[in-house]
């Protein structure tokens, strides 16, 4: 009987801190699959944030071609409806200044605070060119927005330009990007360009 004792004595000796040691290696174990999740989650909260800036931009788009459609008459006829048959040189909403992150600093006197009347189709152009830039500044990080020339084959093109996370991380400029609309200062490579195509 003695011997037995000693031997169950000599085994539980043994096994002292074995339970520490699954517990140790349980929690590292977690903290491991913890910093996994912690990664996906952030992964998850930056392409959420891609995908609503080109959410954005798409509406922005789709709004700019449904005004052009609204003053779609004078669009269309700018090509051949100036004096004497020539072209005309009305713009309309030809929008070709070069690339700004701040909002429009020119107001076109029908869209100001106290706004006189849009009587021409230039006017609402104008207008609809003011409000629109206003609201992609205050949309977008670096919102700016350019309205191609009309082109009977291929209509306007509308191009929505603004910075996209972790777009500079690319080291290349966006197909769609002119890059004759941006200044010498500002760096392509983050700036994203959303393309729209409309036929008025």
């Amino acid at each position: 009987m003695a011997f037995l004792r000693k031997n169950l004595l000599r085994a539980g000796r043994r096994q002292r801190g074995v339970g520490m040691i699954e517990v140790l290696i349980s929690i590292t174990i977690s903290a491991f699959a913890l910093l996994g999740l912690a990664g996906l989650q952030m992964a998850a909260l930056k392409y959420q944030k891609v995908a609503h800036f080109r959410s954005l931009a798409s509406q922005f788009g789709a709004d700019m071609a449904d005004r052009i459609r609204a003053n779609a008459s004078p669009v269309t006829k700018a090509v051949n409806s100036g004096a004497g048959g020539g072209p005309d040189t009305a713009t309309y909403y030809r929008a070709g200044e070069q690339y700004s992150e701040a909002p429009p600093s020119a107001v076109p006197s029908c869209a100001g605070k106290v706004p006189a009347a849009c009587i021409t189709p230039q006017d609402i152009a104008d207008k609809d060119i003011y409000e629109w830039r206003l609201a992609l500044n205050r949309g977008l990080a670096g919102g700016w927005g350019n309205v191609s020339a009309y082109d009977a084959k291929q209509g306007v093109t509308i191009t929505v330009y603004y910075n996209e996370p972790d777009k500079a991380l690319a080291k290349a400029a966006d197909a769609n990007c002119d890059a004759s609309v941006f200044p010498s200062k500002v760096d392509q490579n983050e700036i994203r360009c959303f393309q729209t195509t409309v036929m008025p």
